[in-house]
């Protein structure tokens, strides 16, 4: 039976509120930007119009989205429909951030199964502090990579439990439940779950018990096939007979195979060591790279002296892919998220099993240096036998642990009176060492050997980063929400206001997603065809009815300089609110809403 069947309920707890719980909190603090923005301005249209089986693409109000099919658009909206979820930036990512949740608890699970509860919490860790991960497209954000990365980790993890199941009703509910994890990852992200099945099929043939095993089960097998085109295949024939060849044009010629061959963004075209050297960057900024290399060495030895099939999946979870997906041209990080779990469980491989190596080898130290040592002194020893001198060496060992466990959570360890320092730690060797000789002198070898293992292994773990993620997860980014909200506000409660609309002097390739998402609400836009420094002009000296301008900044600094000399320039620009590239001109009463920054506490890494 694999080690770690029986984890206990305290490790679980642990992860869900460390890991688990922290991915919902601030949630509603930052705007929706980037693909985040044309995922939910797809929500948006859906309940706008009601039109669930064909979402709208930004910034066009009807153009269809084809890209990918509609699940998640489904998932988030339904909610919002039934009033269970907030119509707001919470409510667009909370289903991001429990899928995030949920597929922790799998990796913890599988991880469990490797080496351990300590492997598997260590895993959701590594995973946790993998900062692009849960704030770059990930997790937290309203786009596709949370239900994607669950099905991967919940696909891989039902195929173990089927390939270890001790009954045939075992094995048919976890052979149903991986083929529903693969439907998740296909009619969210499409091809992008193909390496599921890839992966699951070529370990499966090489594996010996596991080829007996699938041609054993293959009516098994052929069920969740059959399950699969059941409920994938709706979708599918409902937009070929709406759309035709449109569909396959936009879903699989140009989203998958244009991408594969060439780019959509030239600015996505990267070497064919893209995603390996990003993930050693990642790896090494969240001080995770070294632990991983060798988990992964120490996982290959394991795989080639015993064969374990759990082994041989998860390595074959991160190979095969990244070696796949690594010889398109365009490339993105995020493209690679389904495959950062098996790198974290190679970081836990090597704590749980460098926990129980080295607990082995103090304990061995401790007994030969008793031994050799302390037991040939009678004198000492009949002092150390006395049970108040054993009781304060403990205690000291105690706290000398403590102090290490204190120094790695919070990074440093400090007693101060009156504005002075009396002790201060920030390590863990000092403290190891004093609890070392502690327990030697106490004769409580086993006790201390656990004590000493834990906190030397627990050193390798990525506290640092662990603090700077947390801090990250508060912070307020959100300005074009609340000019919006305020243009808004102002529109509906101000005499006069009503109906003024937005002047936009943005060009396409300038306006984000995002700023489409926010400022759609401030209807209606007069768009201005081409940049024009008469009519912004115009509108800067209307004092009778100022409206609100959305405008490309850099020729808007360049009519302020006066390089148009036939136009009037106004001395004083109006007061506004700045974001990249583009400004908010807020004219006359709309000047209620320049104070407005919606940024606070960002720093960069």
């Amino acid at each position: 039976m694999p080690q770690g069947l029986r984890a206990s309920r305290l490790w679980l707890a642990l992860v869900l509120a460390c890991f688990c719980l922290p991915l919902f909190v601030g949630l509603g603090r930052a705007d929706i930007e980037g693909d985040e923005a044309i995922y939910s301005f797809g929500v948006d249209r859906i309940l706008e119009i009601g039109d669930w089986l064909a979402p709208r693409s930004s910034p066009h109000e009807d153009a269809v989205f084809l890209e990918k099919p509609p699940l998640k658009f489904w998932i988030v909206a339904a909610p919002m429909k039934l009033g269970v979820l907030p119509h707001n930036e919470f409510g667009m990512r909370a289903w991001d951030a429990l899928f995030g949740a949920a597929a922790f608890v799998y990796v913890f699970l599988i991880g469990c199964r490797l080496a351990g509860a300590l492997c598997g919490a260590t895993a959701v860790m590594g995973l946790f502090v993998h900062a692009p991960l849960l704030f770059a497209h990930g997790l937290r954000t309203n786009n596709m990579e949370a239900a994607l990365f669950l099905s991967y980790c919940a696909g891989f993890y039902h195929y173990l439990r089927w390939h270890e199941a001790a009954t045939p009703a075992e094995g048919r509910r976890h052979a149903m439940l991986a083929g529903v994890a693969f439907v998740l990852g296909f009619l969210t992200k499409f091809v992008a779950a193909a390496f599921l099945p890839l992966v699951m099929g070529v370990t499966g043939l090489i594996a010996g018990d596991v080829r007996r095993r699938l041609w054993r089960d293959w009516r098994l097998w052929g069920g969740v096939i059959l399950l699969i085109l059941a409920l994938s295949a709706p979708w599918f024939i409902y937009a070929q007979l709406r759309f035709g060849m449109l569909l396959w044009e936009t879903i699989l010629k140009e989203h998958v195979y244009n991408r594969f061959t060439s780019f959509l963004d030239p600015a996505h075209v990267q070497p064919w060591h893209f995603y390996v050297t990003e993930m050693i960057t990642r790896l090494r900024e969240s001080g995770m790279l070294e632990v991983t290399v060798i988990g992964l060495l120490w996982m290959l030895v394991d795989l080639v002296r015993r064969r374990t099939f759990a082994v041989g999946l998860v390595l074959a979870w991160l190979v095969l892919p990244m070696f796949l997906i690594s010889l398109g041209t365009s490339k993105l990080y995020h493209y690679a998220y389904p495959f950062v779990p098996p790198a974290a469980l190679a970081a836990g491989y090597v704590v749980a099993n460098g926990y129980t190596l080295l607990q082995l080898a103090c304990n061995t130290v401790l007994r030969r240096i008793d031994r050799t040592w302390i037991r040939t002194r009678a004198g000492l020893v009949q002092v150390l036998e006395r049970p108040a001198v054993r009781t304060a060496v403990m205690a000291l060992a105690s706290l000398a642990l403590a102090i290490a466990a204190v120094s790695l959570v919070l990074g440093v360890f400090k007693v101060e009176l009156g504005g002075r320092t009396l002790f201060r730690s920030a390590g863990v060797l000092r403290p190891a060492v004093v609890a070392f000789i502690c327990g030697l002198l106490a004769a409580s070898f086993k006790t201390t050997s656990r004590g000493v293992a834990a906190v030397m292994v627990a050193s390798l773990l990525p506290f640092p980063a662990y603090r700077w993620t947390m801090t990250q997860l508060t912070l307020d980014q959100h300005p074009m929400r609340l000019a919006s909200d305020c243009l808004q506000r102002l529109a509906q409660t101000q005499p006069g206001l009503a109906g003024r609309g937005l002047y936009v002097d943005v060009p396409g390739e300038v306006m984000t997603h995002g700023m489409n998402y926010y400022f759609r609400r401030v209807q209606p836009w007069t768009r201005a065809e081409q940049s024009s420094p008469g009519t912004l002009a115009g509108l800067l000296s209307d004092t009778a009815a100022p409206r609100p301008m959305l405008v490309y900044d850099r020729p808007y600094q360049a009519f302020m300089r006066g390089a148009d000399a036939g136009v009037r320039q106004r001395t004083v620009s109006p007061p506004l609110v700045s974001f990249p590239d583009v400004v908010l001109l807020l004219p006359g009463p709309w000047a209620e809403c320049s104070g407005i920054t919606g940024t606070k506490g960002v720093r960069a890494r």
